[in-house]
């Protein structure tokens, strides 16, 4: 593609290259360019104009974004063609936004012409939410890089994965004399505030003495009732693996899985598993409705995915939280009319 001036009576038939005020009308960036164009800006007295000569090999930028749309097999989410070369793309439910940034920074990388903007990876997202556009910056792309472009798009693995509401949650919460149940009535209304943003409805709650004994109980009472989830706050925080909601759950069969996080608030959490059932020891930092590790771990089991190791660690960089005062207070953004 090229941007070349000519004079007015050579431009009939190719797209001016920027908006242009005639005698009576406005001639829009990208127009193809009429006979009456031709006359109106000579009235208005322009002589010249730049103009937008393809090459025998380029794409026009509209054509590009459909043969990329096409190439599109996003998971849960839904194209919408705006001005020129864009689409804007949403969530078609609500759930996590989830891909691998290493696959978006390389489409980025196939040539400066075609261009892809998101939402950040691990997102909890809205139906309607816009979470993605696609845009093409000049007229026209060479097809080479539109071949390219395209083989990548039909690799890319994006998704939003819905979130599990129908899941079995419960809380249990160990006494010692050192917490008034005035305080545990408040904690059970926030973790019930807390999972309801993924919709889920119901948080079984149970009180036990903070004892290995007697805990190590309870967490079986709720493995043996089909529990997905099993949160534990404990009357003290976890400082070590051998303290007592950790070895309560050896002491029923688990396992540790990881012991602490690179997120604050939310340094002290602990994720174990028993069988089938997650077991997570919250730091005391969940009785607040603040964003804190906790809403992190909970993005990733009601969408379905594992909490690895790995998954922990790689929670340092945005792990700073402590600006977000609520989980509610998320980042606006734009949003377009999707049934459900």
């Amino acid at each position: 593609m090229r941007l070349i001036n000519v004079s007015v009576n050579e431009a009939l038939g190719y797209q001016v290259a920027h908006s242009q005020m005639g005698h009576r009308n406005r001639l829009q960036k990208a127009s193809m360019i009429t006979q009456a164009d031709i006359l109106d800006l000579i009235a208005a007295g322009i002589d010249t104009l730049d103009i937008i000569v393809p090459d025998d090999s380029d794409v026009s930028e509209e054509v590009v974004a459909d043969r990329l749309v096409d190439a599109l097999t996003w998971t849960n989410c839904e194209t919408k063609r705006a001005n020129g070369g864009r689409y804007n793309i949403y969530a078609s439910c609500d759930g996590l936004l989830c891909f691998d940034r290493a696959m978006i920074d390389g489409f980025n990388a196939i040539c400066e012409d075609i261009t892809l903007a998101t939402r950040l990876p691990q997102t909890p997202v809205k139906l309607g939410d816009h979470i993605a556009t696609l845009k093409i910056i000049p007229f026209f792309v060479q097809n080479d890089n539109v071949e390219l472009a395209e083989s990548a798009m039909q690799m890319m693995e994006v998704a939003v994965r819905p979130w599990r509401n129908t899941l079995r949650v419960e809380l249990i919460q160990t006494r010692n004399g050192t917490v008034s149940s005035k305080i545990q009535d408040k904690a059970l209304e926030i973790q019930t505030q807390r999972l309801a943003f993924y919709g889920i409805d119901q948080l079984h709650e149970y009180r036990e003495q903070h004892r290995i004994e007697d805990l190590a109980i309870e967490i079986n009472k709720a493995s043996a009732r089909k529990t997905d989830i099993l949160l534990i706050l404990g009357a003290s925080a976890i400082c070590d693996r051998s303290d007592i909601v950790p070895s309560a759950l050896a002491e029923a069969g688990g396992s540790i899985t990881y012991f602490g996080m690179p997120v604050d608030p939310g340094n002290l959490m602990l994720i174990g598993a028993l069988g089938s059932m997650t077991v997570i020891g919250m730091p005391g930092c969940v009785r607040s409705p603040a964003f804190n590790g906790l809403d992190l771990v909970l993005d990733r089991l009601v969408a379905g995915l594992d909490v690895l190791p790995a998954d922990i660690q790689a929670m340092g960089v945005g792990g700073l939280l402590k600006p977000f005062p609520s989980r509610l207070n998320r980042p606006a953004t734009n949003t377009l009319e999707l049934s459900a």
